[in-house]
């Protein structure tokens, strides 16, 4: 928000307050019923209707000061009782909040706070937004009219309101900035003994001091009670109404500036009304100079200077080369002179490819006319280096700069600024590094340059093609066919952005903009004895001021206004085509003719309340036209005071009645009655003016505006949510706050979703989503929004609606940077199912699996844990400041972490218990189980092995744990595994429910490769998925059955998992980037999985088969060097010493704070003792990694981020030679891990082959004795025993006994489970022809089937009269027959039609009948039946979500709407002009515009949804259409009974051209399209054939083959597809349903 200061001057002499208004009983109020509303006219017709601003007897005056009044006003509208807040807050949130006021004894300081945007930026430079949403429109004018009643209600007149005073936020909410200088209307103002009655223009006092826009000022300080001081060092704007007053010394010095002169017109040429018209006429006839015409037409655009976004433009008229020739062109813009036309074509033809659809930019050719790093480059000599680097480029480099103004022409693609006619300063370098901007040869300063190019801009040439250029850049060549051939589509005008936006570009002309007269014409006008001579002049003289400045009322006459302008021009036949195109530009763009002066005064009230709050009102309806009509009409000035506002919106009003639209007409001419269109008659005129005010608008029985009947509880519910956001701005302490956004929430929670149950429609839905997105985002309560109303919010808006607006924030809810205790409910399998309905299950697999998966992993906990410690160190710090140091600042925001770390209520579980992996570990549990084999592995099991990888990266994951902490029971454990405990947790549920397959064909391969590119090349990534690897192998090997574990034990487990691992750990030339630390974790987790099969696989088996993989182990230890008998104890020593004090090795396991200490850029050398010369070694210099690098490291635990992981060992910093390699492998095989497994490799394998294994047994024997005889370091506890590892290990450690294996992948479910895991994602459909299952339970042919959007259940319907619900499992036989879960028996004939009602999540099925049912309840909802004169349903489909109705054809071409949700019929319509024989199939478009019904005669009629209109009618060349279904938006197929498909496009329809896929030689009535765009047909002879590459026409693929008789018994009936799995259901004429691949 920003802050807008008002200064009003005080008058000397008393005010007088007339009581002279009746006052009535009773007021008619928006909540008035229809019988009061009539009692009231009948009474009050003719009486006024609101008190005046004092309620005394009738017909007495008061005496009162100036400042009593206005203070009197404000204590009306604002609550000034409270001293101690920041701002003063009115009644209604639709005023500017307060901040401060201060009187003096002649002026009034006003302070308030308000947005950037006004209605008047809305309507001119986002248009769209009311254009594209006419309920927006109406939103806006019913909280206009709700803040003129709140102000007329107290007694208070708003004054001339105008869009610029309207100002508005990103929610579409205004607040009008209360005119106090107009609101004591009634009141008048007596001096020297007499009554000066208020002008037209009410709101201007006479004493009043007018000033510019925006002009700094010093404020007084207040004196007078209930007043706030303002500081004298706060600079205030002030709003004034015309010219601009200096002190004499201050204008002496500026009017010697070029620049301030030009400036300074500028702003009088914004703040003047300037009728268009005579402007264009005035520069026709050489009266305006061409820099001044120009100045203007910005001006009327809005632009400003000084501002980079909406600077002002002008031409570049020649590239400098020569003074007078080398003339630009002026009719084609600077960017197209600069890229030319094949890099416009190129640009344009590239958005409107298929490109567009995905980017959602349309088709263009630029972008603006002037940006901002044009502007700065421009400015660049006078612009701070600060402020380049931040617009330009973020380094300062002079040299990219232009150094002539002849090389920023030809640099820049854009078109000029005025400071280069008229401003030499530009010229001069404030820089020491950057030269002056060079003038060209034929100048010698840039005083001469400006004067040249200024004279060069008023020249003939440039004159006569002005013109064109303007065209280009206000006129009519920005829109519509002609911006296309003048390649000058500008993107601002064409995108149709709703965003607010304080500059743009404008479109000030509809059509050519007529060329100047040169001086054959201008000679012959100045001997005209009507017009004075020719001259260039400005809009500062008061002669061409009182030309220019006219009201907009208009002639008695058009024919007059010719005749005059006819006589003026002295028939100058060679200037007739100029003369036609003012005339065409003026009649149609402006609605008038140019005319010599236009005198009409306009209509005066007496300075009554009364007649004050009926001028309000006319001002609201000089608002609504402006608001109308200013998209379309842009020159509509801003600057009318008085009557002449009044007469020029009565005359815009007339002149575009046809623009306004039928809804707002009535309105308007009430309003306006005295200009109302002759035609238009309305009993609305007959009603005095006197018996209406805001609420004869506001009432739904009065109002002539279309108010919907939700606008009042819609009002409401956002009007109490803005409150709460003013509220906030006082000065609050956290409680408070946290008090504010509870109320907030449960109001959100209370009231959204019956409101969204009201609002029917698109539109109205957009009026309420702003304030949810706001809070969705919110960072206080935001969460809590998503967990309660997102799923009743995704129901009303539908799928396609909810993934456009809401899937964007669910991601970042569950991909937060600071998780609270409430984000552990978003991940809960009951919101994950939520998720999966609400935006389909394709929507759901491409984004949320992963991020359940980075929470699963814990790393989420860990921030949630932090952030209460902080909250709690945050709390205990703020209580004592408050209480030690009372002076300092209270913080008036408030952090989430402030007290959402504080449950809402008592019943609200502890966090402790709620963790959120907790709930991604039950979600990723169901949904695997849920979505079966193929589905779980794609999307959760292949993130999962990633994620695994991730939680081994970074130092602070390989830190050793505590004893008491041993997820995997390893004999090192680290916290890593805390994180990936979960992770394998899910990854085991999926082998739990499908079978050791998982190992065999998904956990193996990504082992073997893993290892494979650790070998390759070790990275950090590479570094820990080799020891991810190692925890999960140890992991699975319990799942595996003896037979198999026995079958892999040599290949793969042996050979290509743990033998390449031991080669990796005592190679002398792979350095590890954690150094010995994960080398050392990694030799432990390999002794891990040597312990566990050995357990396994008993005594004697170990011996047999595992003691080349033992001797390989203890083969490393020879990579260490030797030790000699004399160095012995040495040796233990440094043993020893790695162990106890092992924090304090740079490369250490557990030292968590080694380097915390260090600074960017030290180095440290590390230390080491020499084995062999018991000598300490100092080693290369390392840099640390500081706090720094640990941060940015632990970035990389998402898997949405490329990690920005150092990898160690392609730094050139750090070269590791072979000699800090051996240093490595002699940390990592000591004596305490030869030890460590010499002893239990001989508990488990006997003493005897133990020492036949190892070479060296008498140097481990050596290293045992030395650690025995230590109980220091034998008690020490900061390791776990191996013994007690191997201890604690238990039977289902070792192997897992599997209860139910019904669901394992055998035979046919594992080759179509290996098949699909296997694929690519866009690979094409592959039909393999795999059984997988039957479906028993139909008894006669199954007629329709439909899969619904789990993927996991479908529902059938046959001819035998029966509907069954179906569940789809995986089990371990193909040849198991499956039975229905539910059926229902309630038809009369065979079910035909099978739809699913998504909105509502049922089932829609037709026998005749409409039956609709709940399929996962098995309910029967509701029936709908025909009765015996109409004819059956013969066709049946359910509306696309949000909708909830059901269209049904009957077989005579009517279409019924059935509504479900209301259990009733909606309407009908009949879809066909002609008889076109029965109904055979219905069809509708995924956006439900239009649908297709095909009858049996091979006719195909496609009508309008939304308004029953037949689009056009079609014609198949032979047979009936037996099938129609859309596999686009507008595109859909037919199949006909000869065999033929035929592809169509709605749009096309009038000269329609299908594609014919293929010509069977029989009938194909089934046909289905998959998500990739390939169309499945199935014949009644059993041919099934899929057509790929659709869009390639004749070169489509097409495989084609015939179903085996022993998957498909019997001829097919019904044909089905599951899209994700990408298996398709057969229903066959015997009644079997059979499941292939």
């Amino acid at each position: 928000m920003s802050s807008v200061t008002e200064k009003i001057f005080l008058n000397d002499g008393p005010f007088i307050i007339k009581v002279i208004d009746d006052i009535a009983g009773e007021q008619l109020t928006e909540n008035a019923s229809l019988r009061v509303i009539l009692q009231w006219y009948e009474k009050h017709i003719y009486r006024h209707l609101y008190l005046p601003l004092f309620q005394t007897d009738s017909k007495t005056t008061i005496n009162c000061s100036h400042s009593d009044a206005l203070l009197a006003a404000i204590e009306l509208l604002y609550n000034i009782e409270k001293t101690t807040a920041n701002v003063y807050l009115s009644q209604t949130a639709s005023l500017f909040p307060l901040k401060n006021y201060s009187f003096t004894h002649q002026t009034l300081l006003l302070s308030y706070e308000s947005w950037t945007h006004t209605l008047r930026d809305l309507s001119t430079y986002s248009s769209y937004a009311i254009d594209g949403c006419h309920l927006r429109l109406l939103f806006i004018i019913y909280q206009l009219l709700k803040i003129i009643a709140f102000i007329h209600q107290h007694g208070l007149s708003c004054g001339p309101i105008q869009l610029t005073d309207i100002h508005i936020n990103e929610r579409y909410w205004i607040q009008l900035k209360p005119r106090f200088q107009s609101c004591l209307a009634s009141i008048e103002f007596v001096s020297n003994g007499s009554h000066n009655n208020t002008d037209d223009d009410y709101h201007i006092y006479p004493s009043s001091t007018s000033n510019s826009r925006k002009n700094s000022v010093t404020p007084a300080t207040a004196s007078t009670q209930k007043t706030r001081l303002i500081s004298q060092n706060e600079e205030a704007s002030v709003i004034s109404t015309r010219t601009t007053k200096f002190s004499p010394t201050t204008l002496t010095i500026l009017s010697h500036s070029p620049v301030y002169h030009v400036e300074h017109r500028y702003e009088t040429y914004c703040q003047t009304h300037i009728d268009i018209v005579e402007l264009i006429k005035e520069w026709q006839l050489g009266h305006i100079s061409n820099f001044d015409y120009l100045l203007i037409l910005n001006a009327l655009a809005g632009r400003k200077f000084h501002d980079p976004n909406n600077h002002l433009i002008f031409p570049w008229i020649n590239d400098f080369t020569s003074s007078t020739y080398n003339l630009r062109d002026l009719s084609q813009s600077k960017y197209r002179l600069n890229k030319g036309d094949a890099q416009l074509d190129l640009t344009y033809n590239y958005y409107s490819t298929s490109i567009s659809s995905t980017t959602h930019i349309v088709p263009h050719h630029l972008s603006e006319h002037l940006s901002s790093i044009t502007y700065y480059v421009y400015k660049a000599r006078r612009t701070e280096k600060r402020i380049l680097c931040e617009n330009v480029r973020a380094i300062w480099v002079p040299n990219e700069y232009p150094s002539s103004i002849g090389r920023l022409y030809f640099w820049t693609p854009e078109e000029c600024i005025p400071e280069f006619f008229y401003d030499p300063s530009l010229f001069q370098s404030i820089h020491d590094d950057l030269s002056d901007l060079l003038v060209p040869d034929w100048c010698s300063s840039p005083e001469e340059f400006v004067e040249k190019h200024r004279q060069l801009l008023e020249s003939r040439e440039i004159s006569e093609n002005l013109h064109l250029w303007i065209d280009l850049i206000f006129g009519h060549k920005l829109t519509g066919e002609s911006a296309v051939e003048a390649k000058n589509v500008c993107l601002p005008l064409v995108d149709h952005h709703e965003d607010l936006r304080n500059g743009g570009i404008v479109q000030l002309f509809l059509k050519p903009h007529p060329p100047r007269f040169l001086s054959s014409a201008r000679q012959m006008i100045e001997n005209s004895p009507s017009l004075t001579p020719t001259r260039h002049s400005t809009l500062l003289d008061d002669e061409q001021t009182k030309k220019l400045r006219t009201s907009s009322i208009g002639s008695k006459s058009r024919s007059s206004d010719s005749l005059l302008l006819t006589n003026e021009l002295n028939d100058t036949f060679s200037h007739l085509d100029a003369i036609e195109q003012l005339l065409l530009l003026t009649s149609i763009s402006f609605g008038k003719l140019p005319s010599a002066s236009l005198n009409h005064r306009g209509t005066k009230f007496k300075s009554t309340f009364l007649n004050a709050c009926q001028l309000d009102l006319r001002y609201f309806g000089v608002c609504l036209l402006e608001l109308i009509l200013l998209s379309k009409q842009h020159y509509i000035s801003a600057n009318f005071n008085g009557s002449q506002r009044l007469a020029a919106a009565k005359q815009l009003l007339n002149n575009n009645w046809q623009l306004i639209p039928i809804p707002f007409r009535t309105c308007l001419s009430l309003l306006l009655s005295d200009m109302t269109n002759e035609n238009e008659s309305s009993h609305q005129q007959q009603i005095s003016n006197c018996a209406i005010n805001a609420g004869f608008f506001l009432n739904r029985w009065t109002t002539p505006l279309p108010f919907p009947y939700y606008f009042e509880e819609l009002y409401r519910f956002i009007h109490q949510l803005e409150q709460f956001d003013q509220q906030l701005l006082l000065g609050l302490t956290s409680i408070e706050q946290k008090l504010i956004h509870d109320r907030k929430f449960q109001l959100l929670q209370a009231q959204i979703p019956s409101l969204l149950l009201s609002l029917h429609t698109q539109q109205a839905h957009d009026l309420l989503m702003p304030y949810i997105l706001d809070a969705f985002r919110h960072p206080i309560y935001g969460i809590r929004c998503i967990y309660f109303l997102f799923n009743p919010i995704a129901v009303v808006l539908g799928p396609e609606e909810s993934r456009r607006q809401l899937f964007t924030l669910i991601q970042t809810a569950l991909n937060p940077e600071r998780t609270t205790i409430y984000h552990w409910r978003c991940f809960t399998h009951r919101f994950i199912i939520q998720l999966i309905a609400r935006f389909g299950l394709t929507k759901f697999l491409q984004s949320i699996p992963i991020l359940l998966v980075e929470a699963c992993s814990g790393f989420k906990d860990e921030i949630n844990l932090k952030t209460e410690i902080d909250d709690d160190n945050i709390s205990t710090n703020d209580s004592n400041t408050d209480t030690d140091d009372t002076n300092n600042e209270r913080s008036d925001t408030v952090t989430p972490t402030d007290y959402d770390a504080t449950p809402v209520d008592l019943n609200e579980e502890q966090y402790n218990s709620n963790l959120l992996s907790d709930s991604a570990v039950e979600s990723i549990t169901y949904l695997q189980l849920k979505l079966g084999p193929v589905l779980g592995c794609k999307y959760f099991g292949r993130h999962l092995l990633r994620m695994l990888a991730l939680c081994y990266v970074d130092d602070e994951q390989l830190q050793l744990l505590s004893t008491d902490k041993n997820p995997f029971k390893s004999i090192r454990s680290i916290r890593g595994d805390v994180n990936a405990k979960k992770i394998i947790d899910c990854l085991l549920s999926l082998i739990q429910n499908y079978g050791e397959q998982i190992i065999l064909l998904f956990c193996f391969p990504h082992l073997i490769e893993a290892i494979r590119l650790a070998n390759h090349r070790l990275t950090i990534r590479t570094e820990s998925s080799l020891l991810s690897c190692m925890v999960l192998l140890k992991a699975i090997l319990p799942y595996m059955s003896d037979s198999t574990l026995m079958t892999y034990l040599k290949d793969p487990i042996k050979d290509r998992i743990i033998h390449p691992c031991l080669i990796l750990l005592s190679s002398n030339t792979v350095h590890f980037p954690s150094f010995d630390r994960a080398r050392s974790i990694t030799a432990y987790r390999v002794l891990d999985i040597l312990f566990l099969l050995s357990l396994r696989l008993g005594y004697e088996s170990t011996r047999l088969y595992m003691k080349d993989s033992i001797r390989a182990f203890f083969a490393c230890f020879q990579s260490i060097c030797e030790p000699t008998d004399d160095t012995n104890r040495s040796r233990t020593t440094s043993i020893i010493g790695f162990s106890v004090n092992r924090a304090n090795s740079p490369g250490s396991i557990s030292g968590p704070h080694t380097n915390a200490s260090s600074t960017d850029g030290d180095e440290y050398c590390r230390i080491t003792i020499d084995s062999l010369t018991n000598s300490y070694k100092i080693g290369a210099p390392v840099t640390p990694r500081t706090t720094d690098d640990r941060q940015r490291r632990s970035v990389s635990h998402s898997l949405l981020t490329t990690p920005n992981i150092e990898d160690d060992s392609s730094s050139s910093s750090n070269i590791h030679t072979r000699e800090s390699i051996q240093q490595e492998i002699d940390a990592t095989f000591t004596g305490e891990l030869a030890c460590t497994a010499f002893v239990q490799f001989c508990r488990l394998c006997g003493d005897q082959h133990m020492n036949s294994l190892v070479t060296r047994n008498d140097s481990i024997y050596a290293w045992i004795s030395d650690l025995t005889s230590k109980p220091d370091v034998m008690s020490r506890n900061d390791s776990i025993s191996a013994n007690d590892v191997l201890m604690s290990i238990r039977d289902r450690d070792i192997r897992h006994q599997q209860l139910d294996e019904s669901r394992f992948l055998r035979k046919n479910w594992l080759s179509y489970w290996e098949h699909e895991v296997g694929r690519s994602e866009n690979t094409i459909l592959s039909f393999k022809q795999i059984h997988l299952q039957s479906f028993v339970g139909h008894t006669n042919a199954v007629r329709s089937l439909c899969v619904l959007d789990d993927e996991s259940t479908f529902i059938s319907g046959g001819r035998d009269q029966k509907l069954l619900v179906w569940k789809v499992e995986n089990q371990n036989d193909n040849s198991i027959k499956v039975e229905s879960r539910w059926s229902y028996n309630g038809y009369r004939k065979s079910v035909f039609a099978i739809s699913f009602l998504e909105s509502l999540r049922l089932a829609a099925t037709c026998d005749g009948s409409v039956h609709v049912l709940d399929p996962f309840r098995g309910q029967l909802v509701c029936r709908y039946s025909q009765s015996k004169d109409t004819s059956a349903y013969a066709a049946m489909a359910a509306m696309p979500a949000p909708s909830t109705k059901i269209l049904a054809a009957t077989s005579d071409g009517i279409v019924r709407f059935l509504d479900v949700r209301t259990k009733a019929f909606a309407y009908e319509w009949k879809t066909t002009l002609a008889t076109g024989g029965q109904v055979k199939t219905l069809a509708i478009s995924p956006n439900a515009y239009s649908a297709v019904i095909g009858f049996t005669t091979g006719t195909v009629s496609v009508f309008d949804v939304r308004s029953g209109g037949i689009l056009g009618t079609l014609k198949v060349p032979e047979g009936e259409v037996l099938k129609a279904n859309f596999y686009s938006r507008s595109r859909f197929f037919t199949s006909s009974g000869d065999g033929s498909i035929f592809l169509w496009n709605t749009k096309e329809l009038a000269q329609a051209t299908p594609t014919l896929l293929k010509s069977h030689t029989d009938p194909a009535p089934f046909v289905l399209t998959t998500r990739s765009g390939e169309v499945i047909v199935a014949t009644q002879t059993n041919k099934l054939c899929i057509y790929s590459n659709i869009k390639g026409g004749a070169q489509m693929d097409c495989q084609c083959t015939r179903l085996q008789s022993e998957n498909v018994k019997g001829t097919v009936s019904s044909m089905a597809l599951f899209p994700e799995n990408r298996l398709l259901l057969f229903g066959s004429e015997n009644g079997n349903i059979e499941l292939l691949c």
